[in-house]
Parts: structure tokens; C-alpha cells; sequence
């Protein structure tokens, strides 16, 4: 995961916000915040094994990993962790209902997702600096 990736990634996710199209914005943020989640644990953990888990799994492990890791817990502090919990769970409540067709709002999520992206953002940073040294 680099800066590069990120800035484009954001790119599409403006684009699609200028545009109108709430859903495929939220699920490209959406990604986004995942991809950043498990750079995180891929580089808290290196024998990590991401292939054939589902994203739920990994969410809970990377969960169980900031709150078992002294130098994560350096990265994301427990107030920043209040906020991606309950965010995991409105996502996939959003996911459920979208399945069956009910009609949701989007905007709410959609601005919590960049909150989250923007805690994800600072922690890959501090990341980013610590490896440096």
C-alpha cells in the first residue's frame, strides 16, 4: 500500500461522489479502509495468511491484534478503536439490507467510511515513520 495508491483510490471515490453514485463510492471507500486494515496487520503480523479468510475474519483479527500489540496500540489508540467498531457494524448491517433490496441512505455511512479512512490514514503514516527509523 503506498501514498500513490491511496490518492487514487480517493480520486475514484470523488469522482463517483461528483457523480452521484453514492453506493459505488461507499463500497470503493469501503475497500479502501479494508485494504488499509490489513497493510496494518500485515505489517504488525508478517506471517499473517490472508487467502481463503473472509473480510469479517481478518476485521476481528485485525481487532484482536491492536488491542494485543503494544506497538499498534502506538498507531491506533483505544478512542480511535471506538469509532471502527460500531463502524464494522453498520457496515455489514448496510451490506444485509442491500442484499434483500431495502432501500438505504448512503450519505450517513459514506462520511463515517472517510472518518474511519482518515484514523487509517494517520496510522499508516505513524506506520510509515517508525519503519523509517
Amino acid at each position: 500500500m503506498t501514498q500513490r495508491k491511496i490518492a487514487y483510490a480517493l480520486s475514484q471515490i470523488k469522482v463517483c461522489k461528483e457523480n452521484g453514485f453514492f453506493i459505488e463510492a461507499f463500497i470503493k471507500s469501503y475497500h479502501l479502509n479494508i485494504e488499509l486494515m490489513k497493510f496494518i496487520l500485515s505489517k504488525s503480523k508478517p506471517k499473517y495468511e490472508f487467502s481463503g479468510k473472509k473480510v469479517k475474519i481478518i476485521l476481528n483479527d485485525f481487532l484482536n491484534e491492536i488491542s494485543n500489540d503494544q506497538n499498534l496500540k502506538s498507531i491506533i489508540n483505544k478512542k480511535n478503536l471506538k469509532i471502527v467498531k460500531p463502524w464494522l457494524i453498520k457496515v455489514d448491517a448496510y451490506f444485509k439490507d442491500l442484499k434483500l433490496g431495502a432501500s438505504i441512505n448512503t450519505k450517513p455511512l459514506l462520511s463515517e467510511n472517510e472518518k474511519v479512512f482518515g484514523i487509517l490514514n494517520i496510522s499508516i503514516t505513524k506506520l510509515f515513520i517508525k519503519s523509517k527509523k
